[in-house]
């Protein structure tokens, strides 16, 4: 390096935190040198949460690699982020090391995280819960339960049974990293003797010293639980310098789904547990926004709601901890999900998510093993990229029923759209709701046709014959596109939602929008709550949560924009890679490759 050269340069993050993470794990994960900034004392010195990438070794003796700096720079210009070079700023920094995520795909909901993880170029991977008690864990580095499934925190964790609680809670004393969201979150806090009681593996994986916090006026929904509500509400950065919340702003919207209100224990009932620390705590609502008391119908029934309390009592919506060497974030709320009504446009929030992640890269278990592929390995019975035109036909059928069900009548408004029947959302009455999804599921449908042509473009390509074998990283991403297509899974799986393939995805959706014409005149019994019927009301079928066919097709959307990134990924660290050995190539023997 001469004089002139930079001693590091710095990717900032407040133009793209997505983009900058991506090149940062792109950096880790090609085997540079790259340290994450976290306090920034000065008002001109990079942001917290930038990136510092050494250049020199009189900046960090760490590197050693002659030809380090100038692929550093070569990647950096290839990935068009906005790159400068280090000032001198005093900063607090620390190295990170690649992690690898585990998503736990045996309950609920994991597309979104499945998304975020990818387009920030974290590797991940599903889990089921046999592979989990079957010691899986140990292949990973931060394990993520998302938000529950029809039986929400039972339907998680009863297919974990004990062993797996137990495995989860091990792995976190270990140095493991646990993120949970909604469901995942009530699954790891210190809950009542009566949800215990009603779902027993749950006392093997207490994790953080916090517990639902009650208001007089909580509406108990789930029989144990009770729900603020659904929407849009406005959260308060109560830790700004907290690893988690770096370059959150004072105040932001949130989405919450049914998930609990947090509260710290005063005193540790965990063994081997810190105190929980509040991360961002409940400030308002918007109008995007239903409180359970109000699910009935759009007028408020009480002043006095839940949330309401909640915000008064500046109760949390995140909080974080330690067990033994492990941490803890937990997330009452959904960080994951967009504040849309399909929910799939992921925003700031999700940040929580990957700061999180990066959190745990500061202090990675050195276990020495290399990330493990996404799913488990295996030969699919099918020609190569089959898959594709598949999904290209199902998402034309997806559509074709959502436009379907716009020409049978809601006006009169049937039975089951009544408020006792169909639980408005969103600051939405129901038929509003129904109507939304409809058109929603189209572009949805259309998406996912779209995304599929290109990933099945994108692989023809990739496979033609040439001069050069395909690399392995980018023959590991195509296997791994083939199972997330078809749903190839090795091990048995026992679940309430979770983890599909995009092909079963779509075939849901088509199933129950299929399943809510046929049903369109049916009488219900007796209403039975926000969620009775929900196997059987064609609203619950069709647009009532993220379970129904709306969210179905959500899903297919994110799993192909996860294997998109992935895919991205893999042929960049081929590329530097190559570019990488032709420079050491030079460098050691003065000739080309």
């Amino acid at each position: 390096m001469n004089q002139l050269s930079p001693l590091a340069m710095v990717i900032p993050v407040a133009d793209d935190w997505v983009s900058a993470c991506f090149v940062a794990n792109r950096l880790l994960r090609g085997g540079d040198r790259v340290l994450w900034i976290t306090a920034s004392p000065t008002d001109d010195g990079p942001a917290a949460g930038s990136f510092l990438v050494p250049l020199d070794p009189a900046f960090d003796p760490g590197l050693s690699e002659p030809v380090a700096a100038g692929m550093v720079l070569e990647v950096l210009s290839d990935a068009n982020v906005n790159a400068v070079p280090f000032s001198g700023d005093s900063v607090r920094a620390s190295p990170i090391a690649p992690v690898r995520v585990g998503l736990y795909g045996g309950g609920g909901a994991p597309f979104n995280h499945a998304a975020i993880m990818a387009a920030c170029g974290f590797p991940f991977r599903f889990l089921s819960d046999a592979e989990v008690r079957a010691g899986a864990l140990a292949e990973v580095d931060v394990f993520v339960v998302p938000g529950g499934g029809s039986r929400a925190m039972h339907g998680q964790l009863e297919p974990l049974g004990e062993d797996g609680c137990r495995a989860i809670a091990d792995f976190v004393r270990d140095g493991g990293m646990y993120i949970g969201c909604c469901a995942g979150t009530y699954d790891c806090i210190v809950n009542s003797d009566a949800f215990v009681a009603s779902c027993p593996p749950q006392k093997h994986l207490q994790l953080l010293n916090a517990k639902p916090w009650l208001g007089e006026s909580a509406v108990e929904m789930f029989g144990t639980i009770q729900s603020p509500g659904v929407g849009v509400v406005l959260v308060r950065n109560d830790n700004p310098d907290h690893p988690v919340m770096l370059g959150l702003p004072p105040v932001f919207p949130l989405v919450h789904y049914n998930g609990p209100i947090l509260d710290p224990l005063p005193v540790s009932q965990i063994p081997g547990a810190s105190g929980a620390v509040g991360l961002a705590s409940f400030a308002g609502v918007t109008d995007r926004f239903t409180a359970a008391e109000d699910f009935s119908g759009p007028a408020p029934v009480s002043e006095a709601t839940y949330v309401s309390l909640g915000i008064a009592a500046e109760r949390f919506a995140a909080a974080a901890g330690e067990l033994g060497t492990g941490r803890v974030v937990a997330f009452g709320s959904h960080p994951e999900l967009g504040a849309d009504l399909p929910m799939v446009e992921w925003f700031d929030p999700a940040r929580m998510l990957a700061n999180a992640v990066l959190w745990q890269s500061i202090s990675r278990r050195e276990s020495g093993a290399q990330p493990a592929p996404a799913s488990s390995a295996g030969t699919l019975g099918l020609p190569l990229g089959s898959g594709y035109s598949t999904v290209i036909g199902l998402a034309n059928d997806l559509a074709a029923r959502a436009r379907a069900l716009q020409q049978l009548p809601i006006d009169p408004r049937p039975g089951w759209l009544e408020p006792d029947y169909a639980m408005s959302i969103f600051g939405l009455a129901a038929d509003d709701i129904w109507r939304q999804s409809l058109i929603e599921i189209q572009p949805l449908a259309d998406q996912a046709g779209t995304l599929s042509r290109a990933l099945s473009d994108r692989i023809g390509h990739l496979m033609q014959p040439a001069a050069h074998p395909v690399p392995p990283l980018v023959c590991q991403a195509i296997t791994t596109a083939e199972h997330r297509l078809h749903d190839h899974r090795a091990a048995p799986w026992n679940q309430d939602g979770g983890y599909q393939g995009v092909i079963a995805l779509l075939r849901a959706a088509i199933a129950m929008c299929d399943e809510a014409g046929e049903r369109w005149e049916i009488e219900l019994g007796p209403p039975a709550g926000a969620y009775g019927y929900l196997d059987t009301n064609p609203y619950h079928l069709v647009a009532g949560s993220y379970l129904a066919a709306i969210g179905k097709a959500a899903a297919a959307v994110q799993l192909l924009h996860a294997t998109a990134a992935e895919l991205t990924m893999a042929e960049k660290l081929a590329m530097d890679s190559h570019h990488r050995d032709v420079a050491l190539h030079f460098f050691t023997t003065g000739s080309e490759l």
